[in-house]
């Protein structure tokens, strides 16, 4: 298939991850992070540092903010009957946000120095889909994570997310109602090119906070390979002479227009210890 053929086949399982600012509101979400969904019952990859989100403490319990926390599926709605009206719909996107029940993610790694053995920052989040036959739809669209190990510097590959986030509600400004897809190279294997088991690799595609949790796959054949997990934000200092006295300059001048992406075979590596979330029911959906 051609790219844009992948990029259309991996499109629908991408599913914008958020919290509604009006409980009464199912489409007052504002998308925070990506994820994508991996199984037909629900569960959706992300990171952990986006679902971390979703999460509340209260009473000494910690659970999933079910009230609030939304995976927002986009589905096409041609053929579809619009609203209460008898009109059908003749193209165009429904967006449909589900309730996130549970969350799975490895424990935060001590310190803050990352590095291949460090636990990778991803998370699994878990919608409710009693409700799935209302779309027309008989399971929910997934993507597989495949082997990441034969991946190189220079392979093309493509994401697809929200890299800006995004609301459901129009605000009279031209923006995506779908996520997004982006195409660029892996640009290096982090640490070095053929390490068994590589912490990162980094793209040589812009990523912003919104692209946390999109999906990395093969140009050539639509694989996910990997889940984007950073892009530089930071950049460090050094002191140089001057005759008017020290220099601060920064070694790297930003944006840098690069990303990085935690490798799929992470996901299945050991140690993976996780922590399971129990389901905290603050409102009936």
């Amino acid at each position: 298939m051609s790219f844009p053929e992948i990029a259309k086949s991996i499109k629908p399982a991408v599913v914008g991850l958020g919290m509604l600012t009006d409980e009464n509101d199912p489409l007052s979400v504002v998308i925070i992070g990506t994820g994508f969904i991996v199984s037909p019952d629900g569960f959706i990859m992300t990171n952990r540092h986006v679902a971390e989100q979703f999460v509340v403490e209260r009473n000494g319990v910690v659970g999933v903010r079910n009230a609030l926390a939304r995976a927002v599926l986009f589905v096409d709605a041609t053929g579809r009957k619009i609203g209460n009206t008898d009109q059908i719909a003749t193209g165009g996107f429904g967006a449909v946000p589900f309730p996130i029940v549970a969350i799975a993610a490895a424990p935060v790694a001590e310190g803050h120095d990352l590095h291949y053995e460090t636990p990778p920052d991803l998370a699994v989040c878990r919608i409710r889909t009693e409700k799935l036959h209302r779309l027309g739809l008989k399971e929910l669209p997934y993507v597989r994570l495949a082997d990441s190990s034969s991946i190189r510097e220079g392979d093309e590959v493509g994401i697809c997310g929200f890299p800006l986030g995004m609301t459901l509600k129009w605000d009279g400004h031209l923006r995506q109602l779908t996520p997004i897809v982006q195409k660029g190279v892996v640009a290096a294997v982090l640490p070095w090119s053929g390490i068994d088991n590589p912490y990162a690799f980094q793209l040589d595609i812009s990523v912003n906070p919104g692209s946390s949790g999109s999906p990395v796959f093969r140009a050539d054949n639509g694989e996910v390979i990997g889940i984007v997990f950073a892009a530089p934000i930071h950049h460090g200092h050094v002191v140089i002479p001057n005759p008017k006295g020290e220099e601060r300059i920064a070694t790297v001048a930003l944006p840098t227009g690069f990303g990085y992406a935690i490798p799929s075979n992470r996901y299945h590596q050991k140690p993976k210890p996780s922590i399971t979330l129990p389901d905290v029911y603050h409102k009936e959906d």
